[in-house]
């Protein structure tokens, strides 16, 4: 069943090779929700502010998430040829590798030193641990050991990717919160218009997650809503946090970015975030673009082509389709960080929303949804499936760019 609805996929991308956007101006300004929520704080584990450079004393920095919604080992690999560090996979050569640690966790990032048809590339790991957490490793722990490795495992971490022109000041910073492949095609083509066009672009890498197709999800307590709630929660800090923490690496790195514009950019599973993001960073945030988004998360991850979740009870039985509307209903009653409840909060006028029409991947209706909450913003919708939409991505960045340039102050 999965495998033909693939198929029904990538049969859209070939049937709508010569299909245009529809864009949807955004309506009439109505009343909007000024509704604002006190939601429990991301709390990490935060730690003393160091930098240590490891450019000479590591060989393998080993990150490692264990969560059964959330699981995640990423690897970085060094190698050193007469006396320079080059990154083992990328063969570029690296200036600085170094070990940041703040009040976001603690940060592994790799400075490439040669550009790459003029552009410099940063790559990097946050790694987080809850307040109270019993894995939060000592400052020495984090460092290499004996045989110049790292191995860190964490509650939750994130990936990113900066990209910026050699020898030029970026005219504004981009973040692209990506959506399960990571640096994907589309995340990177959008990435390439942005950079020519003098953007500064930072990679965070939002999955969000599906270990397993049609995985069981079990719920229990006193509240199975807020349970349900807690299934997201922690995906929603990790992004938020990462975001900030990136923000202000790369403000630091190019100072005059204090004063540019930042637009926020969500992707499939990064625009599920984005919202979040906004939240806590609007007074820095100028333009939002979400690109096959939605709102209810708790429907999405059950209806998705992708995902099919199935939540079950205490004792691992699948609620029945009653039991879940009534859950839902609740859910759907509890301010939480899914876009349902942000989506009101985006920036209307400088809000735009692109989806697929036929989109089963974040379901066409959850879309349609969020555009609603977000006071039916500026609209573009592609006749495709959500596959089709981002193969064809490719001929639509130039227009994003263009917006995104037209809608920041």
């Amino acid at each position: 069943m999965r495998r033909m609805k693939l198929i029904l996929y990538f049969s859209s991308i070939l049937f709508c090779a010569g299909c245009t956007m529809q864009k949807v101006p955004a309506s009439l300004p109505q009343s909007k929700d000024t509704s604002t929520f006190e939601f429990s704080l991301c709390d990490w584990e935060s730690f003393p502010a160091t930098s240590t450079s490891l450019l000479n004393s590591v060989n393998l920095i080993d990150c490692e998430v264990e969560n059964v919604l959330d699981p995640e080992d990423v690897e970085f690999e060094f190698f050193q040829k007469r006396g320079e560090v080059f990154g083992k996979h990328t063969k570029n050569l690296v200036s600085e590798i170094s070990l940041e640690t703040s009040e976001f966790g603690a940060n592994y990032c790799v400075h490439y030193s040669v550009a790459d048809e003029g552009k410099m590339k940063l790559l990097g790991r946050w790694c987080f641990w809850g307040a109270g957490s019993e894995s939060i490793p000592t400052m020495e722990e984090l460092l290499p050991d004996e045989l110049s490795a790292v191995h860190v495992t964490s509650d939750g971490g994130m990936v990113y990717r900066a990209w910026w022109k050699k020898d030029s000041q970026p005219s504004g910073l981009a973040i692209i919160l990506c959506g399960l492949g990571g640096l994907s095609y589309s995340a990177s083509t959008l990435g390439e218009t942005l950079l020519d066009d003098g953007w500064a672009v930072a990679f965070v890498f939002t999955v969000l997650n599906i270990p397993d197709y049609k995985l069981n999800v079990k719920l229990e307590g006193e509240n199975i809503a807020a349970a349900a709630i807690e299934v997201f929660e922690t995906k929603f800090c990790q992004v938020i946090t990462a975001s900030k923490a990136i923000l202000q690496q790369l403000k630091k790195l190019f100072p005059l970015l204090q004063d540019a514009p930042t637009a926020l950019i969500g992707i499939s599973a990064g625009a599920l975030n984005a919202p979040a993001v906004y939240y806590e960073l609007k007074d820095e945030i100028d333009a939002v673009v979400l690109v096959a988004g939605g709102a209810n998360m708790f429907e999405i991850v059950q209806d998705g082509a992708f995902t099919n979740w199935k939540f079950t009870n205490k004792k691992e039985n699948r609620f029945t389709a009653g039991e879940l509307q009534e859950i839902e209903a609740e859910y759907l009653a509890i301010p939480s960080r899914d876009p349902y409840f942000l989506a009101p909060a985006l920036p209307r006028d400088n809000t735009l929303l692109i989806h697929a029409k036929w989109d089963a991947v974040v379901p066409a209706k959850n879309g349609d949804l969020l555009w609603e909450r977000a006071g039916k913003p500026e609209r573009w919708i592609y006749p495709s499936g959500h596959l089709g939409l981002f193969a064809s991505f490719a001929w639509h960045t130039e227009e994003i760019t263009q917006w995104i340039n037209a809608n920041v102050n």
